[in-house]
């Protein structure tokens, strides 16, 4: 127990704060993308002895991060009020400390811009781009074919750059 406790301390301490950012991409909701992964590590510790080392610990993680915000998503008293949160921001007149803190720079403002893809574009965009991992590692990760990962990609990028046409941020 006591080498399982260290290395999963390891493991949060190497891959948390990139869960995290994982797990927001599907919530929106930094305290929920934070309870997400909590869960993430719990999994993790129980089912340590059962991994076989057949991908890397990071690779593992991404992948129970993932199955574990779908099913967040899934959920439907989460999705509601997640629904009902946007609803109230929408008609707050103060923006929220996200928003503030993404309206900084243009690096920020396309983040945002990949917040607002579909969230089979987003994650593919996501793993791709932000988390250096390969179409292909991708597609393992998300249970598809390889050949879908591809055209995700893809399709991603193409709505990425349609949602960017005109941004007043591109000319910073």
């Amino acid at each position: 127990m006591e080498e399982g406790n260290a290395e999963i301390g390891e493991l949060m301490d190497l891959y948390g704060k990139q869960l995290i950012n994982l797990a927001y991409t599907y919530c929106k909701d930094w305290g929920m993308a934070e309870d997400i992964v909590q869960e993430v590590f719990l999994n993790a510790y129980r089912k340590m002895d059962t991994f076989e080392g057949n991908s890397s610990y990071k690779t593992w993680l991404y992948a129970i991060t993932i199955n574990k915000s779908k099913d967040f998503l899934r959920k439907p008293f989460r999705r509601e009020s997640f629904m009902q949160r946007i609803f109230h921001k929408r008609n707050s007149n103060q923006p929220t400390p996200e928003e503030m803190v993404i309206g900084k720079d243009a690096q920020q403002d396309l983040a945002s811009e990949v917040m607002n893809l579909p969230v089979k574009y987003r994650e593919m965009i996501i793993l791709y781009y932000y988390e250096e991992i390969s179409a292909l590692e991708a597609a393992d990760l998300l249970n598809i074919p390889h050949s879908t990962a591809k055209t995700r990609l893809q399709r991603g990028r193409q709505l990425l750059r349609k949602q960017l046409e005109g941004c007043d941020f591109l000319a910073k």
